[in-house]
């Protein structure tokens, strides 16, 4: 069993004497349901309910009254009626209008229950009017791939894990950590694809993994499109988008092909729902707040970098060189440490920036950018010690602040810069 961090906002939302109910917010397959079913067995009584199944879905369909509801589903798995003591889980939810409605009267009526909802496709149908979740009246959690520091857990490396949380780490372990961490930008943070790998060391098997998951996603398409020819858009983007990841992108003609920008930005915002990838905009200030600059263009972030180095077909790149700043000219390095940002915080949606200074004959662009204590540091990767850092210092030039992070395969250190 793969340990999941976002079990101490479980374990916090559990403490809680009033439970708004919680929906799990994330795409196909990075572990919603495990966590909610590991989580479970905290809980005395656990009730499973699957909208995907006709007969679960009946459940909902007389709308009853909150607790004369609860004790059919009680009653429909011979549990014992405790809701003090009780975990119901609805997955697949957006399977079903009205129990997405019933959500607010969980909290309104039985804030002692403990109610978790999650769906593989919740966020393509909660932006619809008739099937929008009650505001309010419920908390959001979001679950991505695996970071690092959980798939260090996965290895049951108990003194990789500790060392990792040590700044700096033990000089003893500091070079397994490369390694491992090599191992990991391989795989990415797809807990099956993680899983399958753990347990026989066969990327052969590995890529069945990443292989299913995209015929899936493919599949899903008919699911998130209005009509015929949104399908077609997002099966487009679907298929090419690998190879603009990491990249700023043009959505006219996306992927070299004829589609209007109107087209591409309607299927970007599906798929963008559904969390197979996101599109970060730029910031042009150097100070809180970051407002994004929706003008210019964005940069393109998968769900996924194993998922990602699968689709480019770069894998055997891992084991011919040493660096991997060197792999698909330094843009997956860029990618996952995109992807560990992304997993820093489950309470809130995922969100990367990057600034960028767009004048004549001036132009500069900082990876990331990220709030911290009320400054907004700047974040360059794959710069190495010998690297100019000019749009780094560019940003420092107008900041009004010291701190600046560079992210390379060098030691950590903590180095005194002077700018021009």
């Amino acid at each position: 069993m793969i340990k999941r961090t976002i079990e101490l906002e479980l374990r916090r939302w559990k403490s809680e004497k009033r439970h708004k109910p919680l929906v799990l917010r994330g795409a196909r397959q990075v572990g919603k349901t495990t966590v909610v079913k590991e989580f479970a067995k905290s809980f005395p009584v656990f009730l499973y309910v699957n909208l995907d199944l006709e007969a679960d879905r009946q459940l909902f369909a007389r709308e009853l009254k909150v607790r004369e509801l609860f004790q059919l589903i009680c009653l429909r798995f011979s549990q014992p009626i405790k809701p003090e003591e009780t975990l119901l889980f609805i997955d697949e939810i957006q399977f079903s209008a009205l129990a997405m409605k019933m959500l607010r009267y969980f909290y309104e009526e039985m804030p002692e229950l403990c109610v978790i909802a999650a769906g593989s496709l919740l966020e393509v149908v909660a932006g619809d009017k008739h099937q929008s979740f009650p505001v309010g009246r419920i908390e959001n959690l979001w679950v991505q791939p695996l970071s690092f520091a959980e798939y260090l857990g996965a290895l049951g490396r108990d003194d990789l894990l500790l060392a990792y949380h040590q700044v700096p780490a033990s000089t003893p372990f500091i070079e397994e950590l490369k390694r491992q961490f090599k191992i990991y930008s391989l795989l990415g943070g797809m807990p099956e694809a993680v899983a399958k790998y753990l347990e026989h060391k066969d990327m052969m098997l590995v890529n069945r993994v990443y292989e299913s998951l995209v015929s899936a996603y493919l599949e899903d398409v008919d699911k998130y499109a209005d009509d015929a020819p949104m399908a077609k858009a997002l099966v487009h983007i679907l298929k090419t988008a690998p190879a603009e990841a990491g990249k700023r992108i043009t959505l006219e003609g996306f992927g070299a092909s004829d589609y209007k920008a109107l087209t591409i930005r309607q299927a970007f915002d599906k798929l963008q729902k559904a969390q197979l990838l996101k599109l970060s905009f730029p910031v042009t200030s150097v100070a809180l707040p970051m407002v994004p600059q929706y003008r210019r263009k964005p940069r393109l972030q998968l769900l996924d970098t194993g998922l990602l180095n699968y689709q480019l077909g770069i894998q055997e790149e891992y084991f011919l060189t040493d660096s991997l700043e060197s792999i698909h000219k330094g843009l997956i390095i860029q990618h996952i440490v995109g992807q560990e940002l992304q997993s820093l915080s489950a309470s809130s949606a995922p969100k990367l920036s990057f600034w960028v200074r767009e004048k004549h004959q001036s132009s500069a662009e900082v990876d990331f950018v990220i709030p911290h204590r009320g400054k907004l540091l700047p974040i360059e990767v794959k710069s190495g010690s010998t690297g100019s850092l000019r749009s780094l210092i560019q940003f420092m030039l107008i900041s009004e602040h010291d701190m600046a992070i560079r992210i390379h395969e060098g030691g950590l250190s903590l180095d005194e810069l002077q700018v021009p």
